[in-house]
């Protein structure tokens, strides 16, 4: 009999990749395979559209389909409602929960509707619900943390009420998972450290080969020198007053800063400002619109330096490892990077291919970007470098029979192999 998993998530497959991955690679190992989500972003929409056309798994939404609908309109009004009333009840598992997730009562009612035999939660305001439709069914439970979400509250800032209620979720039912992965070996030793769990298995935010170009293309030696940055929210806290400085004291150099995203309310006109402030030409910071996870290492590809800029303003982004440097090996970018705990022993791994600096240290920014320009034999070989680290080891094609591995262990099946032939 085909085993049947389904993987909850609070926001759409398009803002999820660690999902649409792990969804895929179930679906191709021979796992019947489902997914509940709900609505998030405008943008997401189309991407989803796209992104869905080829695969053989589609998504069930729950809590409206927009914000205009009168069913998001009532979970928005509740989870409104919920964050008040947890001053008065911080203590309330319900209030905890509606309170973390906008639509964690509906993703639990679909869930339960939904026979599995392994429900994996994908963000923390899906944990609840999968935990309880693993109970009613006698299946399984697992968790993907790609954040130490208890960790999120930013250093020197007094705890919330949302990071308290994080913790208490984390705490109700990270026990009652069969198996915990993570995004980084940070965020799977915090884990463990915090509440003696056994160590979170690290699955890395790596991609399919299938998504890079043919081949790496040729090195610019004329025209702008292009950096590049990507998130799905452009905001502060970033890294991007970093790359700002830099530019500052590169004035000579004609460089580019792409930025792939949608900006944060008042945020864009803070880094025009900003440039404005240092003499930086404010038209060389060049938008760009948020792009479908299967897109990502494409759309990197024409830069010549990716930057992934983690500041350490909480425990969480100190310890994170995010999909940026493993989308710009994939793309044959050369990486700068801040030597965050998270960041820092893989950028260091990667050789000739990147270079770190102290988060905050403009200058050493620039210094790193300026020996690239100057020699661009040394930028060739660093791209050149990055694209073979991702085709020989960062890649989601080595990466998920971790993964795989880890699932059929959990339903008592032998292998991936053994699965896929069922």
């Amino acid at each position: 009999m085909t085993a049947r998993v389904c993987l909850i998530t609070t926001g759409q497959p398009s803002t999820n990749p660690r999902l649409v991955k792990e969804a895929d690679a179930l679906a191709a190992a021979g796992y019947d395979v489902r997914v509940v989500c709900a609505y998030w972003v405008d943008w997401a929409f189309e991407a989803d559209r796209q992104m869905l056309r080829p695969r053989s798994w589609s998504p069930m939404y729950v809590g409206g389909l927009g914000k205009a609908g009168l069913r998001h309109l009532w979970t928005r009004a509740r989870h409104r409602a919920s964050c008040r009333a947890l001053s008065f009840r911080p203590d309330s598992p319900t209030l905890q929960e509606q309170s973390v997730s906008r639509v964690m009562p509906e993703l639990r009612r679909a869930a339960l509707r939904i026979p599995a035999d392994l429900y994996i939660a994908h963000n923390l305001g899906a944990l609840p619900a999968a935990v309880a439709a693993a109970a009613a069914h006698g299946a399984r439970a697992g968790f993907d943390a790609e954040d130490f979400h208890s960790g999120e509250c930013p250093y020197g800032a007094p705890v919330t009420l949302s990071a308290a209620a994080a913790e208490a979720i984390e705490r109700r039912h990270l026990r009652c998972c069969d198996y915990v992965t993570a995004a980084s070996a940070g965020i799977a030793d915090a884990y463990a450290s915090k509440y003696g769990i056994r160590r979170p298995v690290p699955i890395l935010n790596v991609f399919p080969l299938a998504q890079r170009l043919c081949g790496l293309g040729e090195t610019h030696t004329d025209g702008p020198f292009r950096l590049y940055w990507f998130s799905q929210t452009i905001g502060p806290d970033r890294g991007l007053q970093d790359a700002i400085d830099a530019m500052a004291r590169l004035r000579e150099i004609p460089l580019e800063l792409h930025l792939r995203g949608s900006w944060q309310p008042g945020y864009r006109e803070f880094v025009l400002a900003r440039c404005r402030a240092l003499g930086v030409d404010p038209a060389r910071i060049v938008s760009h619109p948020p792009g479908s996870p299967d897109e990502m290492v494409r759309l990197a590809a024409p830069y010549d330096v990716g930057l992934a800029l983690e500041q350490p303003v909480s425990r969480n982004r100190e310890i994170c490892l995010t999909n940026k440097i493993f989308t710009y090996l994939l793309a044959g970018n050369a990486i700068a990077g801040t030597a965050t705990e998270g960041q820092a022993p893989v950028l260091a791994r990667l050789g000739d291919a990147a270079f770190s600096y102290q988060p905050g240290d403009g200058a050493a920014l620039a210094a790193g970007l300026r020996r690239w320009w100057v020699d661009r034999d040394r930028l060739e070989a660093a791209r050149r470098a990055a694209w073979r680290w991702g085709e020989r080891e960062y890649n989601w094609d080595a990466e998920k029979d971790k993964f795989l591995d880890l699932v059929a262990a959990v339903l008592g099946h032998h292998s991936t192999a053994a699965m896929a032939a069922s």
